[in-house]
Order: structure tokens, then sequence, then C-alpha cells
């Protein structure tokens, strides 16, 4: 059995990542999961914008790297170290995975995505509209395609719809379903 290193678990690295961000005079000994950011480590809107660059960097997340939004919104250690476990994530093979994976990165609030039904209306997941269109332009980004003037409405009703779409979209032509014409 291979033992695990602090460079495997991305919360020890958040806790490391953390301790090189902070103020020379903080106490390293007070970086716990329930030890508030600003409060109890000293950390200041800028070095909250420091610490999302360096996790962004360091777990190598996309381009876009960790939203500061997001960040705004983390207020403990333990806040941290669940937002750098949840980008570490790798991505659920398939394209309906890979689809459920970026929704849980979305938004100021995590979404749970454990309990989510690939078939029930996006509606009803209670998503704010941005938060939604920063989700359809992260799928151009991620299945590097765009989207058409002309998709039908119903492309965007559930998950399941949408990755039968951009499976219909972006599979090789060898492997794409034959869409024939009936003759009446």
């Amino acid at each position: 059995m291979t033992r695990r290193t602090p460079e495997d678990d991305p919360g020890a690295r958040a806790v490391a990542l953390i301790a090189e961000t902070l103020p020379p005079w903080a106490d390293r000994a007070t970086i716990v999961p329930a030890a508030r950011l600003r409060e109890d480590l000293g950390l200041d809107s800028l070095a909250k914008v420091a610490l999302a660059a360096r996790i962004s960097e360091d777990i190598g997340a996309d381009e876009e790297g960790v939203a500061v939004e997001e960040f705004t919104t983390l207020l403990t250690v333990g806040d941290v170290q669940d937002l750098c476990r949840r980008l570490s994530a790798a991505p659920p093979a398939g394209t309906l995975g890979r689809l459920v994976h970026l929704l849980a990165r979305l938004g100021p609030e995590p979404l749970d995505t454990t309990r989510l039904d690939p078939s029930a209306p996006l509606r009803d997941l209670g998503l704010p509209s941005m938060v939604l269109v920063d989700f359809f332009v992260r799928i151009e980004t991620e299945f590097a395609f765009t989207w058409d003037e002309d998709t039908p409405p119903q492309t965007f009703a559930t998950l399941t719809a949408l990755a039968r779409h951009i499976d219909d979209r972006t599979a090789p032509p060898a492997t794409r379903p034959a869409h024939r014409e009936h003759a009446p």
C-alpha cells in the first residue's frame, strides 16, 4: 500500500497554500478547519485573491481559475479545503458526467450534485440566470463547440438532453447517429 502525502490530499494542500499566503506575523499552528480566514488568520481581500490565484495554479484549474466571486464567500479554512477538494475531483467519464462536474463547480454556492436527477428540468435546480449563462459558456469551452442560434429550446431542458445534443455535435462523423429522412 502506498502512503499518501499532503500533496495527494487537496485539503492538506489547501492548508499549505494558506500557510504560504499568511502575513509574516501569523501563527501557522492556527490553520485549522474552523479558523476564520480574516478574523483568525489575518487574510484581507488582497491576500484572498492571491490565495485564489495560488489554488488555481496549484490545482491546474481551468483558464479562468478560481472565481474571485466564489472565493469571497469562503469564510474558514474548512471552506477553502472543501473548495480545493471539489476543484481537484477528476471529472467523471462521459458527457453527462462532465456536465455534472461543470455544474458542481459553478456559482458562489457549491451545488450538491450527488442526488442530481439528469432527467429533471434544469430550471428546477434553482440556479440564477447568470450561473446558467456561465454554465453554457463553460460547456462551449469544455466540449470545444459553439451554440447555434437555431438550437432547439428542448436541448436546454435537462442535463440528459444537453448531453445528447453535445454528443451529436462533437462525435466524429463516423460515429454520429445517422439521421435519415423517411419517405412519406
